[in-house]
């Protein structure tokens, strides 16, 4: 049985996630080594699927994107403003996070996925709620994709999280 002290973690870890703020990022154009992320862009990031399989990983963050508000020692992805380009097609979407590249993510066990379906009578455009553990600042982030139709793209945003 859980004790009056562990619920009354859970409701300060809720209250703190839900009343923060949240900004928005998309593509930085160009890149630097450890920029990869812009808080005041259009530019979506873009993942490819491969064929029935997971597409290649395209780093989302840098090393230096966060923290954007100074003095924050963690963040997690809360949302991601998603459009695709196939309609009537299973996605899966992953965010993978690691400190040195996606594949030692993958195998940390360091990502979360979500799925959808754009259909034909919907519109294409969709905000859908992720989930993340709070990572810390400076680490680095990457997406990946999954459909059953090799090369299918999917252009999103992500909206973050920081805290202190």
């Amino acid at each position: 049985m859980w004790g009056l002290q562990h619920y009354l973690k859970k409701a300060e870890y809720t209250e703190e996630h839900f009343h923060n703020r949240e900004r928005w990022i998309g593509l930085r154009v160009p890149q630097t080594a450890t920029e990869w992320a812009d808080y005041a862009t259009l530019n979506p990031f873009i993942l490819e699927s491969g064929n029935n399989a997971w597409g290649a990983a395209e780093q989302l963050l840098g090393s230096a994107d966060t923290p954007h508000f100074s003095g924050n020692r963690r963040f997690d992805f809360h949302r991601a403003l998603v459009v695709a380009n196939s309609t009537n097609t299973i996605y899966r979407i992953q965010f993978i996070w690691s400190t040195v590249d996606a594949a030692t993510g993958i195998t940390d066990e360091s990502f979360s996925e979500f799925m959808f379906i754009r259909d034909a009578a919907s519109s294409q455009r969709k905000i859908f709620e992720t989930w993340s553990r709070k990572i810390a600042v400076g680490t680095k982030v990457w997406g990946r994709c999954w459909n059953a139709t090799n090369l299918a793209t999917v252009s999103l945003f992500c909206g973050l999280h920081e805290y202190d």
